[in-house]
């Protein structure tokens, strides 16, 4: 059954920690907390399917001959990455402390469960890309690589179309261009034609928290504003109409402008890029969809050799890990705009 990080069923020894852990990701990640995660088997973890199509259905008359008409499908590779680190007290540091040595392991799992879910939400938007080393060499495949890829599976680029058009001609139907070969301001119709080319619906929007603003105020101008619909695990839910909007702190605000209608991937840095615009996404969230893959056991925690005790230091530590990825299982289940810009 598929769950997300807090609904997981988190058992054996640890199992409240772990579910104390799945908790602070969530919220801090809001992706985290509504992603759906199918956990695989140690035979399917590296290649999944992404149906190109439903095929068709035929209408057949008395007597007729049937025919095969199957849904078309092709191998996309969606490896899963090892997300975690060790964490240590010092016992001589917790003696001389005012707090206790329990209270120490917590503040320092709490830290690094926050730093889990930010890696995350990075991995989930850039990884797999050949823009930028701590990018290319993630096992991870975000958001934008999985979509380059519904145009092939060694397609590195985003080569889609204007917006304001149809994408009968485009190479990639699933990128939107704000403007050819420059960048344009964020409208509304933009929004609306992204989340158009989602299929069956689009279930969220992902975006950086200044197009976030930059579509409130939208919003606002229109008399249409973004509207809390209630609260997922403590934390107000935004729609767009009957899409739900998530602010990804990991997507930054200078993405490459499109030349023409591609935005070419390699050439651009995440550390250094000085444009001004900021990729926005529209996915259909689900098992046959958009979806996180995980393996067994979801979040992990480990005491470290000897119960815990280090064998060089004078100190005990956990080692917490998360084997997990994404996988885009439907072409129509993603969608990207590119060039358009928060001023």
């Amino acid at each position: 059954m598929a769950t997300t990080f807090a609904e997981y069923k988190y058992g054996g020894l640890g199992a409240e920690l772990k579910r104390e852990i799945a908790l602070i990701a969530a919220n801090v990640s809001p992706l985290l907390g509504v992603l759906k995660f199918d956990e695989l088997e140690h035979n399917n973890v590296s290649r999944q399917r992404m149906y190109t199509d439903d095929g068709q259905i035929t209408e057949h008359a008395v007597g007729a001959t049937w025919v095969k008409n199957n849904p078309h499908w092709e191998f996309r590779d969606s490896a899963l990455a090892n997300l975690g680190d060790d964490v240590t007290v010092d016992l001589f540091g917790a003696q001389s402390s005012d707090t206790t040595f329990n209270a120490l392991m917590a503040g320092n799992v709490t830290q690094k469960t926050r730093q889990i879910s930010q890696s995350f939400d990075r991995l989930a938007i850039y990884g797999g890309t050949t823009a930028n080393a701590k990018f290319s060499a993630s096992a991870m495949v975000g958001l934008i690589p999985h979509i380059a890829r519904v145009e092939s599976a060694s397609t590195v680029d985003l080569d889609g179309w204007l917006y304001t058009g149809t994408d009968a001609n485009a190479n990639n139907t699933q990128v939107l261009v704000a403007a050819e070969s420059a960048s344009a301001t964020l409208t509304l119709g933009m929004i609306q034609r992204l989340i158009s080319s989602v299929k069956p619906f689009a279930t969220h929007l992902i975006m950086s928290q200044l197009m976030h603003d930059k579509l409130q105020a939208l919003g606002q101008a229109a008399g249409t504003n973004l509207i809390v619909a209630g609260e997922k695990l403590g934390m107000p839910v935004e729609m767009y109409g009957r899409t739900q909007v998530l602010i990804n702190d990991g997507i930054k605000d200078n993405f490459v402008d499109p030349a023409s209608s591609v935005a070419t991937i390699s050439t651009y840095n995440y550390d250094t890029g000085t444009n001004d615009t900021s990729p926005i996404f529209a996915v259909y969230m689900g098992l046959d969809g958009y979806c996180g893959i995980n393996g067994q056991g979801m979040i992990q925690v480990e005491n470290l050799a000897g119960g815990g005790a280090m064998e060089n230091l004078d100190a005990r530590g956990k080692r917490i890990k998360a084997y997990v990825g994404t996988a885009l299982r439907h072409r129509k289940a993603a969608a990207i705009l590119v060039g358009a810009t928060y001023s």
